[in-house]
């Protein structure tokens, strides 16, 4: 039986791959979708990534362990690319002929440290003596002071000792030395504000003994419970090769695990290591997970409206199939061997179109993304993408097989009677399948309203409740609309055409019209078929313009300004002058609080400048905003998350401490919450609180930084670009939204759609062009007499040929019209999911005219195409030959 499959598929090619391609187009759809948002989720890991400034943190145990050792052993483990010496302790700073001390937070590291951390800012050289930061030096009787005095914080035998002024340090950007190194609030950044910097040597010699005599070295440094930074630590900070790590965000976070616990093992007992990597990573591979059931969900009509086209492609071989049997019943086939033939034709055609397919869908999301795709993707989910892509071309086999085995189980002749039954209505339209399929999805949507709608759940962390079956309502108002459109166009032409309102028929075109009217069936498939494959390639579209959108407003929600200027010290500068160009600005303080036992940020602004420079306005979810902000002397807005936890509301009192590490500002506030927000700009770095600058206690910090708004008609970058080449404001660095590397970024918004959305509309043009040229097809199958009888009265090749093509030009211009309007309604729909996402709500919708009318030029010229190529047989119809025929 296989021999004869073989020879069938050898007679009769086109035949073979016309049935491949029913299988292809579905599992092809399938893949690309993906595959590419697979290779798209790569990215990530990368942002997950980008702002970690130390990935491990070994934290030894004891006083008694030595981090040079430590850091020998764990740079030989695989993926570690270096591992640097790292201490801290608190102490008390002083100036020698001077009665003022502080209390400071005193790191030493080693000189190579400050070449592997390009964010430690230090101006002088290690080795001659201590760095001050700018806190310590501004302190009142440290102006000047060539040496200072360095004692344990406590009550602790003085150490007296006295060290050389080396130069400055900026660590305002080393969040990491600030960071509680493990326990249950891991991560939280300690704003301590007067730090100085040691050579690690020197440390080691003169401090470390100085501890350990104090303490013991048997004393335990790493407290489970941990939630200030310990009075002194040791440690090994380990910076791991970006590219060892996984590209899938999921099995990046799990080798990391590994990778810990490896670090572990070189010294057990002896070092405790704090994955600053893992909790990005886990929220990237939650992302991830979200990113391919999404799309998943939104590429289900393109692999549904493919499967209808194949089917129907297979349909056009039932004729084929129903002569080919009766030959073979008339040579002695039974019924099984004809089942058998069905059977293993179907299997060849299923097994050819599901490679077809799967290597189109490689190689087009390879050409999209500029790189073979399978390299970049973990094996596990392109097994998960195969195997899905593989089962959906087994369906279509399936289904197209049922009806083939069916029919090889009767008489040729029981066939034929069955060729004229009684007219009857689809099968969708007897079921109504068309308001089913509206009202459920209605339904959908209007439950989802009643409980609130999506929104995201704010909990610690960017975490996500996502609901996506809310996803099924665009799908099934795709179905159902769809189908109710071709429902009501086909009433309109059954009522032009009925036969007991005749009219004049004053042109050909007119003729073929009523013709239509009265037998739509192909015609009404053909239509079906181009309106849901162009609803889908508009949806695509709609749904990668407004991602677009939405990511950038996102942006510049983080940024907070088209620029920004940050102070190039820590001591209090003149507001900078931004010149021409520049048409407000505004200072932006971030205090330190805690509320409860947790440390947050309070966003201290002005809010007359403010309003003036801020390109995006804040998003006030509850009670007032700015304006309640500035009547209510002690008021504060809070963010979703400080609602939640803390369980309050506008009108309540939430009691904060404002520098809590800092013993000599310290202060405790009770604050009336005037107003809750979902975003407030700069949304990065994060703030959990915003208060006016008249609120907070004195004396009052120097900004952090100043937002600044362009004048209309001049851009950002060449505002920026003026200004560093003349070298103002003097004492600030001017930056730019492009140049900024966020901190806190979603791993959602950082996907690139728009090759997803080209291999869509491509798909979904060709898709609707196919279907026109199975509607020529059937018609030269099933109108060849007619097309002999129209010659044989005198109609020339144009007149014979104007009935298919002005079947095909209605199929072609109802697809665009109704099609788009459809995608662009149910990507308004599906876009709704995006504010689940993005710290500002997406808009309405950005409608891609440009991608709209690629969609539309190539449905059109496709289209064309396909049918000229289908329609090429009725110049070969031999009409003598044909009509004598039985």
């Amino acid at each position: 039986m296989f021999w004869l499959v073989l020879q069938i598929a050898r007679r009769a090619p086109l035949r073979l791959l016309l049935a491949a391609l029913a299988v292809a187009l579905p599992v092809a759809t399938l893949a690309a979708t993906l595959l590419y948002v697979d290779d798209a989720s790569r990215a990530m890991t990368r942002v997950a990534l980008q702002p970690i400034q130390v990935e491990m943190r070994a934290l030894a145990t004891t006083l008694d362990s030595d981090p040079v050792r430590l850091g020998q052993q764990l740079r030989t483990v695989p993926g570690v690319k270096q591992a640097d010496v790292f201490a801290s302790a608190d102490v008390v700073v002083s100036a020698p002929g001077s009665q003022a001390r502080v209390s400071a937070r005193l790191f030493a590291v080693e000189p190579a440290y400050l070449a592997h951390h390009p964010w430690v800012h230090a101006y002088g050289d290690l080795r001659a003596g201590v760095l001050l930061n700018d806190a310590v030096a501004a302190s009142p009787g440290f102006s000047g002071a060539r040496r200072v005095t360095v004692d344990l914080r406590g009550d602790f035998q003085p150490l007296g000792l006295s060290v050389p002024v080396a130069g400055r340090a900026d660590l305002r950007d080393a969040t990491t030395w600030y960071a509680i190194p493990a326990g249950d609030v891991q991560g939280d950044v300690a704003e301590v504000p007067r730090a100085i910097v040691m050579d690690y040597a020197t440390f080691r010699r003169t401090v470390l003994p100085a501890f350990r005599h104090a303490l013991g070295p048997a004393t335990s440094i790493t407290n489970p419970g941990l939630s200030e930074l310990p009075p002194v630590s040791l440690e090994s900070h380990v910076a791991v090769d970006h590219g060892t790590y996984p590209a899938d965000p999921s099995a990046a976070e799990r080798w990391s695990g590994t990778l810990r616990r490896t670090l572990e093992r070189r010294a057990p007992g002896d070092v405790l290591v704090a994955d600053n990597a893992a909790e990005p990573l886990l929220e990237a591979g939650t992302d991830a997970t979200n990113a391919r059931s999404l799309f998943f969900l939104l590429g289900i009509p393109g692999v549904l409206v493919s499967a209808a086209l194949g089917l129907a492609a297979a349909s056009a071989l039932a004729e084929a199939h129903r002569r080919e049997d009766a030959l073979l019943r008339l040579r002695g086939a039974s019924d099984s061997h004809l089942v058998r033939l069905a059977i293993g034709q179907g299997t060849l055609a299923g097994a050819a179109g599901t490679v077809i397919g799967l290597v189109a869908a490689g190689a087009a999301v390879s050409g999209v993304v500029g790189h073979p795709v399978w390299r970049g993707i973990p094996t596990g989910s392109l097994t998960v993408a195969v195997v899905l892509s593989v089962l959906v071309g087994t369906s279509v086999t399936a289904a197209r097989l049922v009806p083939l085995v069916r029919a090889g189980r009767k008489a040729a002749l029981v066939v034929d009677r069955r060729l004229l039954p009684p007219p009857r209505l689809p099968l969708w339209r007897r079921a109504h399948l068309d308001a089913v399929a509206l009202v459920v999805g209605l339904a959908i949507l209007v439950g989802n309203f009643a409980a609130g709608g999506l929104k995201p759940v704010p909990v610690q962390g960017p975490a996500l409740a996502l609901a996506f079956y809310v996803l099924l309502a665009p799908l099934l108002l795709w179905l159902g609309t769809a189908l109710l459109a071709v429902r009501g166009l086909l009433a309109l032409l059954a009522r032009w055409s009925r036969p007991d309102r005749p009219r004049p028929l004053t042109s050909w075109p007119g003729a073929m019209l009523r013709w239509m009217g009265r037998r739509p069936s192909r015609t009404a498939v053909a239509l079906t078929l181009g309106v849901l494959a162009v609803a889908f390639g508009a949806q695509t579209a709609t749904f990668a313009a407004t991602y677009r959108t939405a990511a950038h407003r996102d942006a510049q929600a983080a940024f907070g300004a088209d620029l920004r200027f940050t102070p190039a010290t820590e001591v209090t500068q003149p507001p900078p002058d931004g010149g021409p160009g520049v048409r407000a600005m505004t200072p932006i303080r971030a205090v330190p609080a805690r509320a409860g036992s947790d440390r947050k940020t309070i966003m201290a602004v002005d809010p007359a400048s403010y309003r003036s420079a801020a390109v995006t306005a804040p998003q006030i979810t509850r009670g007032g905003g700015l304006d309640s902000l500035v009547r209510r002397a002690d008021g504060v807005l809070v963010s979703q998350e400080i609602a939640q936890d803390f369980g309050v509301a506008p009108g309540d009192t939430i009691p904060v401490t404002v520098f809590p590490d800092d013993l000599d500002l310290s202060q405790k506030l009770d604050l009336h919450v005037v107003g809750v927000y979902r975003a407030f700009p700069p949304t990065d770095p994060l703030s959990e609180m915003v208060m006016t600058v008249s609120e907070v206690p004195a004396p009052v910090p120097p900004p952090d930084f100043y937002l600044a708004g362009v004048a209309p008609g001049f851009s950002p970058g060449a505002v920026a670009d003026r200004m560093r080449q003349e070298g103002k404001p003097a004492g600030y660095n001017v930056s730019t939204l492009t140049e900024r590397v966020r901190q806190q970024q979603r791993g959602l918004t950082a996907l690139n759609v728009d090759g997803l959305s080209r291999i869509e509309a491509v798909s979904s043009a060709a898709v609707a062009a196919l279907g026109v040229g199975l509607l020529g097809a059937f018609l030269i199958l099933e109108r060849r007499r007619e097309f002999a009888v129209l010659r044989t009265i005198g109609a020339d090749t144009g007149r014979a040929l104007t009935g298919p093509v002005v079947e095909g030009t209605v199929a072609v211009v109802g697809s665009l019209l109704i099609g788009i309007p459809l995608g662009l309604g149910l990507g308004v729909l599906s876009i709704r999911v995006l504010g689940l996402f993005f710290a500002l709500p997406p808009p309405l919708v950005t409608v891609p005219a440009g991608t709209l009318a690629l969609l539309a030029g190539l449905v059109v010229t496709l289209s064309a195409l396909a049918l000229g190529l289908a329609l090429r047989q009725v110049v070969r119809i031999e009409v003598t030959s044909l009509l004598r025929e039985p």
